[in-house]
């Protein structure tokens, strides 16, 4: 089970300096069909390799959040993201390039990934919630590198989703909450864009 989710995490952390060395030439090569690649490539980089690494048992549902929370967890959980949203609603940011909220849900699997095989590889949930946030900067390193664009907000969005899965230790208000926190962002930024 660690060495399969080593190799579902080294794709997926992987996978955006694969992609800036063979897509150029692959581009060319698919022609029209190029640009529905390029839509398509944020949903296969955030889901498939998290939902393979799941079903082929190289990482425990329960380690992701994805079951195993009883009711009382639900609200409570949902308590800590209303208050977590409510701090956000209140900090205006002077400016970011903050992605769609849809970017929070589709984000949210494959830190999920790194985390649930943290927790697996160190045999403890917090420990490996921190191994999780370490590998999704160096996700968000390798990418800098090849892009050489700073993205602050994508450093933000990981740290924040690591504290509320600490919180909630649940996926699904994770994610939710982070497509909130990414829609309250964008309104809060978006006098300033748009005095740009």
């Amino acid at each position: 089970m660690r060495w399969e989710a080593v190799f579902w995490v080294g794709l997926s952390v992987g996978s955006l300096v694969l992609a800036q060395v063979f897509w150029p030439r692959l581009r060319d090569r698919l022609g029209d069909w190029a640009e529905l690649a390029e839509r398509f490539a944020p949903w296969a980089h955030g889901l498939i390799p998290a939902y393979l690494a799941l079903i082929s048992g190289a990482l425990r549902a329960r380690d992701a959040g994805l079951i195993g929370h009883r009711p009382l967890a639900w609200v409570g959980g949902a308590l800590v993201c209303g208050v977590w949203l409510g701090l956000a609603a209140f900090w205006k940011p002077r400016e970011g390039n903050w992605p769609e909220p849809s970017r929070g849900v589709l984000d949210e699997p494959r830190w999920t990934l790194y985390r649930a095989a943290g927790s697996l590889w160190v045999g403890h949930f917090q420990f490996g919630v921190l191994v999780g946030l370490g590998l999704a900067a160096l996700e968000w390193w390798l990418g800098w590198r090849a892009r050489r664009v700073t993205d602050w907000e994508t450093l933000a969005r990981i740290a924040s989703s690591a504290v509320v899965f600490v919180l909630t230790r649940n996926f699904w208000l994770t994610a939710l909450s982070q497509a909130a926190l990414l829609a309250i962002l964008r309104r809060g930024a978006a006098p300033q864009q748009g005095q740009l």
